[in-house]
């Protein structure tokens, strides 16, 4: 599945290391360069809360290397470990060999059919050690509610789910279901 999504860093003075690059002229970043290659939005936007926590020390207990079990809200979607792991050099060839620890996603079970096509083993890593490849990953969290981005078929409206895949818990946004109950 694909969308056409793009937006425009306007040119601005800055001091962020994200786009201080493009203060004088601004920068237009396309799709591959705002989710990365091949990433869902909607997984992404899941993912960016966990990502962050990795980022500033948040403890989760999932495991004992600290990882955290997140699932895309498709009703049979992808299930992930958020990790942080030591720079071993077999990350993506964007991520520098100097970088010192990469927080990513890996896709540890595909319950169903993915419009975007995650399989097991795939690791969507968080771009923060990518400065010059990605759009500044706050920003995109900042303006993802107003982006263009076409649902995939895997969403059922009717059934979506919590972001712990370790229970069963599921939400319905379908007006029918929002009728109060007797």
């Amino acid at each position: 599945m694909k969308s056409s999504l793009s937006f425009r860093q306007l040119p601005g003075k800055t001091e962020c290391p994200w786009h201080k690059e493009h203060q004088e002229s601004g920068k237009v970043y396309g799709e591959s360069e705002i989710f990365g290659n091949r990433v869902c939005p909607i997984l992404w936007h899941t993912l960016y809360p966990y990502f962050l926590g990795m980022l500033y020390g948040a403890k989760f207990t999932y495991n004992q290397e600290g990882d955290c079990h997140v699932c895309c809200p498709a009703e049979k979607g992808v299930d992930v470990l958020v990790r942080k792991r030591s720079n071993d050099g077999r990350f993506e060839k964007d991520v520098p060999l100097d970088w010192r620890d990469v927080i990513h996603a890996e896709v540890v079970k595909v319950n169903g059919l993915c419009d975007y096509g995650h399989k097991v083993g795939d690791r969507l890593v968080f771009p923060t050690c990518m400065k010059r490849k990605y759009a500044c990953p706050a920003g995109v969290n900042n303006l993802f509610p107003f982006l263009n981005i076409r649902t995939p078929q895997c969403i059922n409206p009717r059934k979506i789910r919590c972001t712990d895949w370790q229970e069963n818990i599921f939400y319905s946004i379908d007006e029918s279901d929002l009728q109060e109950q007797p």
